[in-house]
């Protein structure tokens, strides 16, 4: 892969970032090699052959590809797949948010573990496990067994996503080969979902939903496989298994890990719980569920500045979210990875439940869906080392607005060519311009040996915005169908979804404002080193 050229001038501004500095005191990263140990290395392209640093963007693009293929093959095939396991309406959403539950849990303790243990370490465990647990959710029998088997494949790929940023990092130096491997990552979360949209319905009306599993497992083993050869070793260390297993316990902050992961494994409970009905909120056991999960968000940045001040690990410091830039992404990312999510989901749902299309015809609707992804990630592997991340985040932001508009106004049979063929295009083009960009920014705002936890807490942010996203907009909707008083079925379907677009429309409003205001001295990021 030919790297592009990038045309610096001392007059164009950089993203302005502070670095942090690894430090006890700060993070809960491993302290700084010693002389036992051999560095990081950042070989780019120049000391690895072509064919090994392709491998090595293929197999970290194709987790983030696998992560989300099997929950678009679960929602296009959700139908069939409820019929054929047992799985009652009142738990339909439960197998996708199990996932997104578990990963968003453990993501940030992953990370922590893997910055001590080695990224290289637990990223195959984990990719090795997500092949594992895939074939057992296509064996699946028993609604249980579904949510069960899901919600290890969470568990799995929290282990591999924390630490794709040390890896891209660590193997390629800025400019045209981090930029590509970044872009290409980026095309892997929204292309898997959308692919897996396409495949769910193909195979649920051809020779069933299982194969789309069994598939995407085939697919995983040969990607892991091929990371043995391709992906770096890191950190090399002579301290053996006592050294290690001390490091773990000094340099990992698992008071921090356990709060803010109870926080919000019991914040995204909750929201689970009242996907069905909001009314559900109300219940006793949620409602104390909830005041729990916001005493401990609450009390985590005490927590942080108490392991600072007594020179501990601190799992994310506080003077992290002091940058603007920073902070404006994660949020930006948050609301973004939130709408995206949500609106593939209500517009399948419009299409099978409203205009009462097969799974088959909805997913190839899709397509245009993923063509755009695709061509969006592409082009900002080469324009965000020359056009200003405001400019960038702030216009792909507007562009996707209009997505959920046209859905928010669309008739019951409204025509494809005329406004689901615009939404489907124009959804995807600030989510992934944002990823791609996003990375870029967080990449220089980390030390190497804090890649992977600073990898964790982006991805982290990702998660939970799928899944807050999804039980927001789905207990939206619901609320809105129950109380539509609409005689006909399609009618008040229409009514939750056209609720469910206008509260996607207020977040994409909103990152338009954020990307504009937050990044606002940000110049451009991804440019080779001189």
């Amino acid at each position: 892969m030919p790297e592009p050229p990038t045309h610096p001038t001392a007059s164009e501004p950089s993203i302005q970032l502070q670095t942090l500095q690894p430090s006890k005191s700060h993070t809960s990263s491993p302290p700084p090699p010693s002389h036992n140990e051999e560095p990081p290395t950042a070989p780019a392209a120049r000391s690895m052959s072509t064919l090994k640093a392709s491998t090595v963007i293929a197999t970290l693009a194709g987790v983030t590809f696998l992560n989300t293929l099997g929950s678009g093959i679960l929602i296009a095939a959700l139908p069939r797949i409820a019929s054929d396991v047992g799985l009652p309406p009142g738990l339909s959403l439960w197998p996708a948010a199990v996932y997104s539950l578990a990963a968003g849990c453990l993501l940030l303790i992953f990370g922590a573990v893997a910055d001590v243990v080695g990224a290289k370490r637990m990223w195959l465990t984990g990719s090795y496990l997500y092949a594992v647990f895939t074939v057992a959710v296509g064996l699946a029998r028993t609604g249980v067994q579904l949510i069960f088997f899901r919600t290890v494949l969470g568990v799995s790929i929290s282990m591999c996503l924390p630490t794709g940023m040390s890896f891209v990092t660590s193997t390629f130096d800025k400019g045209g080969w981090r930029n590509a491997a970044f872009s290409m990552i980026g095309i892997g979360f929204p292309l898997g979902y959308a692919v897996g949209l396409v495949l769910g319905g193909v195979f649920a009306d051809t020779v069933g939903w299982r194969w789309a599993y069994h598939m995407s497992a085939l697919i995983n083993v040969f990607l892991s496989t091929a990371a043995v050869w391709s992906l770096p070793k890191g950190r090399k260390t002579d301290d053996g298994e006592r050294g290690w297993r001390e490091r773990l316990g000094r340099d990992v902050d698992w008071v921090g890990a356990v709060i803010v992961s109870v926080a919000l494994g019991l914040l995204l409970y909750v929201l689970a719980m009242t996907t069905a009905s909001y009314t559900r909120l109300g219940d006793g056991p949620n409602i104390a569920l909830l005041v729990v999960a916001v005493v401990l968000l609450v009390s985590f940045p005490f927590w942080m500045r108490f392991q600072v001040n007594r020179g501990r690990p601190a799992l994310i410091p506080n003077r992290l979210w002091r940058n603007a830039a920073f902070t404006s992404i994660c949020v930006s990312i948050f609301l973004s990875w939130a709408a995206l999510n949500s609106i593939q989901y209500f517009i399948m749902l419009y299409f099978q439940e409203v205009q009462n299309v097969s799974a088959l015809q909805s997913s190839l609707r899709f397509l245009p869906h993923i063509v755009m992804g695709t061509i969006v990630n592409v082009a900002c592997a080469w324009l965000v080392s020359r056009v200003k991340v405001q400019t960038l985040g702030g216009v792909s932001a507007i562009i996707t607005i209009v997505a959920p508009l046209v859905m928010a106004l669309v008739d019951i049979d409204g025509h494809y060519w005329y406004a689901l063929f615009w939404a489907l295009a124009l959804s995807p083009v600030s989510a992934d311009a944002l990823f791609t960009m996003s990375n870029l920014i967080i990449s220089d705002a980390f030390p190497a040996d804090l890649q992977s936890l600073a990898g964790g807490v982006f991805a982290e942010v990702g998660q939970i915005g799928n899944a807050v996203g999804l039980a927001v907009t789905a207990a939206i909707a619901s609320s809105v169908t129950e109380h539509s008083g609409a005689a006909d079925e399609r009618t008040a379907r229409m009514a939750g979804y056209r609720a469910g677009f206008w509260a996607i429309f207020a977040a994409t409003v909103a990152v338009v404002f954020i990307t504009f205001l937050g990044l606002r001295k940000g110049g451009t990021v991804g440019k080779k080193d001189e």
